[in-house]
């Protein structure tokens, strides 16, 4: 079959499309190269440098792991593109519920006071917007961990909504490369379970995410992708409260972005009860965390789009020297932050090492591909995180999938 439409990749940008484009009538092929399960494992990518770099494959990618926040990004700069994504945005927000966490989901001795707390120190601390339905949300705090009570929306329900409307999905299918006669994309070639298979179609969109989208178009002929990765690195610092208590909410269930234009660096709350997740950042030092009031605060800054992935997959992504004074700028206002909350110094502890999972601009816009994300090879496009011209420093999901909507509109 040829098909309208291959679309390689499930997540925020493949999903998104997939599903404006079959409600058009076009036929469309969706090739996943990992698994049709529930949830998905995760992914850790390690860079040459030892970065942490978070990812997941599978039906819904990595919104099935994501922490169901959903922020508008880089509205300005992809504007300068032709852009603009107000439509699509409100579009979003009424298809998924996006809102600001709902009360309901907040406790008292939790972020309910320290609200109370940073309004009274000047710290602009808000409700982080997210994609959770809090009639069905248990506050297990489970959400990277795929939602066991089905309150969080992921990319699954426009995926699924594609396939009723008939596109046809494959998975455990890695696409190796794309297929090009004359200069224009005719197909993909992929490994299967089952050997080699070809696929054909009129228009190719890459959509496999920052880290695989970059490699499968090197491996087609476009050799300058891959070479400005960021990742939105981060920090953890955790301390002890006394009397302040995030177990029982939703992580990331607050933000500050007011430092995000001037310094660069956001901040967002969060709190783990899973003990091996937390023993791999804590490490000799977790019971003593676990069994107190534990609170974290992340840093995560716009980092310099200097990393670089290579064709066979292999990644390079550290922190520059910009990105080292952003996060160390955003540490110390973290530490402000755990001290309003009661965090006495002593209790205050950086996680070691760099971590990120907003991974793009490896195949970014006005660079590899042109205003209508086509690349120079006709036919062949990319409509996920690798376009974005750089860091936001925020959430890109909401974004990748308005840009998703908006291209769709196109055909």
């Amino acid at each position: 079959m040829n098909y309208d439409f291959i679309i390689v990749g499930s997540g925020a940008g493949g999903a998104t499309l997939s599903k404006e484009l079959a409600k058009k009538g076009k036929t469309v092929l969706v090739v996943e190269s990992g698994n049709n399960v529930f949830p998905l494992p995760f992914v850790l990518e390690k860079s040459v440098e030892g970065t942490d770099i978070f990812t997941a494959y599978g039906a819904g990618g990595a919104t099935v792991l994501a922490n169901a926040n959903g922020m508008r990004s880089l509205e300005k700069q992809l504007a300068e593109f032709g852009i603009v994504l107000d439509k699509e945005y409100a579009e979003l927000e009424k298809e998924t519920g996006l809102a600001p966490i709902h009360d309901s989901l907040l406790s008292h001795d939790g972020s309910i006071r320290l609200l109370e707390l940073c309004k009274k120190a000047g710290i602009g601390m808000q409700k982080m917007p997210k994609f959770i339905d809090h009639t069905k949300c248990t506050r297990c705090g489970n959400c990277s961990l795929g939602c066991p009570s089905g309150a969080k929306w992921t990319a699954l329900s426009f995926l699924r909504e594609a396939e009723f409307l008939g596109a046809d999905v494959v998975y455990n299918t890695k696409v190796e490369k794309v297929i090009v006669q004359n200069g224009k994309a005719k197909g993909v070639d992929c490994i299967s379970a089952n050997g080699t298979v070809k696929y054909y179609g009129n228009s190719i969109v890459l959509a496999a995410g920052g880290i695989k989208s970059p490699v499968i178009l090197q491996n087609s002929g476009i050799k300058n992708a891959g070479q400005n990765l960021f990742i939105d690195i981060c920090e953890f610092y955790y301390g002890i409260t006394p009397d302040i208590d995030l177990s029982h909410e939703p992580p990331m269930q607050l933000v500050n972005t007011e430092f995000l234009e001037k310094e660069g660096f956001m901040h967002s709350t969060g709190s783990l009860k899973d003990k091996s997740k937390l023993k791999y950042y804590l490490k000799d030092n977790v019971d003593a965390y676990m069994n107190n009031n534990l609170f974290a605060v992340i840093v995560k800054i716009r980092d310099e789009a200097k990393g670089r992935i290579f064709p066979d997959g292999t990644l390079s992504k550290t922190a520059t020297a910009r990105d080292r004074k952003r996060l160390d700028k955003g540490g110390e206002a973290a530490r402000d932050l755990l001290m309003v909350a009661g965090a006495k110094s002593d209790t205050i502890q950086k996680r070691e090492g760099l971590y990120g999972g907003h991974n793009g601009a490896s195949a970014a816009i006005g660079v590899v591909v042109d205003k209508n994300l086509q690349t120079k090879i006709d036919n062949l496009f990319v409509c996920d995180a690798s376009i974005l011209p750089e860091s936001p420093g925020l959430p890109p999901m909401l974004t990748i999938m308005a840009i998703a909507k908006w291209f769709a509109k196109k055909w």
